[in-house]
């Protein structure tokens, strides 16, 4: 490229020459900018603009890749201050709903806990703070609760960090806030508390209380399982069978979905069948399949209620018997689960039909 073609090109982009510019680099770190008297910086080599892959600028790529950073920025420079907004009046709200009540004077073990919890005695403060959540020989009081959870949380507990996430959560005892929730799942997470870590993955995964990071999830979720949490167990099988947050992996998900099932965890137990059936990290095989949709809608999964109820009406896996039919599916329609809702009704037409010597109804596929 000659000396006339880069002047001109200088002239027509002059404009664009602030998304240009690019930070020196010093021995292959970024050098810091120079203040805006530096003229050498501004007047530097126009090689330096020029990209390699064929000695021409995109200047408009430039530009609009500096935009777009911009409108990052300040979208996340808004939702900081909506949240913040959002957080300081929802706690003044709090404050004026939740008149302060006069706590009833404690007795007995209660009160000597009480001594030992304002002496600084943490494991005191753990145990009252569970008894006046859970209303355990004390009226109930979550803000109490909240209190003794923070103050064990400060002195290191890391039960008392979970369960303040808890309250934080849901609003328990104290306004609800996500991002202190989050705080507290953290720092108990990292202590490994297995219940912690699932929670901590579940509001990186939705973006509740911090930027949604399904890949920083899905390392909370494994650290649970590994720890042999059964939720963390299933939501790292979740994410390994649908590829979220890591590569797909459906024969591992299986795995994972096998070990919380062998803990009686019915959801587990339903995934799996539900694996078999569809031939996901697993041969298809209609009795498995039939054989974990049986135990998880013993445990009264309504979801497994409905597929074995579907599996005996279609014999699959299993004899067709629409009396184990009509069961199960009604079962699962008690939990208000429409498609059982609709089964049973087409099986007791069935069962009328066939009562009657009627010709039956083909079933809707």
């Amino acid at each position: 490229m000659d000396c006339r073609r880069r002047v001109q090109d200088k002239n027509l982009h002059d404009t664009g020459r602030a998304a240009l510019l690019r930070r020196p680099r010093i021995q292959g770190r970024t050098a810091a900018l120079p203040c805006q008297e530096d003229e050498d910086f501004y007047h530097a080599p126009e090689e330096e603009l020029i990209l390699k892959s064929g000695g021409h600028r995109p200047p408009l790529q430039l530009i609009m890749g500096t935009i777009r950073k911009i409108v990052t920025l300040i979208w996340m420079g808004l939702w900081g201050a909506l949240y913040g907004l959002r957080k300081l009046f929802s706690a003044r709200l709090w404050r004026k709903t939740t008149a302060p009540a006069a706590t009833p004077a404690l007795t007995g073990e209660h009160a000597i806990m009480l001594v030992a919890a304002r002496g600084g005695d943490v494991r005191a403060q753990y145990q009252l703070a569970v008894c006046y959540s859970e209303g355990r020989g004390v009226e109930q009081d979550y803000g109490e609760a909240a209190h003794w959870f923070r103050e064990a949380a400060n002195h290191g507990d890391i039960n008392a960090s979970y369960s303040l996430g808890v309250c934080y959560a849901n609003g328990q005892g104290v306004a609800e806030d996500l991002e202190s929730a989050v705080k507290c799942f953290r720092a108990a997470a990292e202590q490994e508390h297995p219940n912690a870590q699932v929670s901590l993955g579940v509001c990186l995964q939705k973006g509740l209380g911090a930027w949604g990071a399904s890949e920083e999830a899905v390392k909370w979720f494994r650290r649970a399982a590994e720890h042999g949490d059964a939720t963390g167990q299933i939501s790292l099988a979740s994410c390994l069978l649908n590829g979220e947050g890591t590569p797909q992996n459906q024969e591992e998900a299986v795995r994972w979905f096998r070990k919380a099932a062998d803990q009686g965890v019915p959801e587990a137990a339903f995934k799996l069948g539900q694996c078999y059936q569809s031939a996901q990290g697993v041969a298809a095989d209609e009795m498995e399949a039939f054989k974990w949709f049986e135990i998880a809608a013993e445990k009264g999964l309504p979801q497994a209620q409905y597929e074995l109820a579907d599996c005996y009406h279609h014999g699959r896996g299993t004899v067709v018997d629409l009396q184990e039919a009509c069961k199960w599916s009604g079962l699962a329609a008690g939990h208000a689960f429409k498609p059982a809702e609709d089964l049973k009704e087409e099986l007791e037409k069935e069962m009328a039909a066939a009562a009657s010597g009627l010709p039956e109804t083909q079933p809707i596929s």
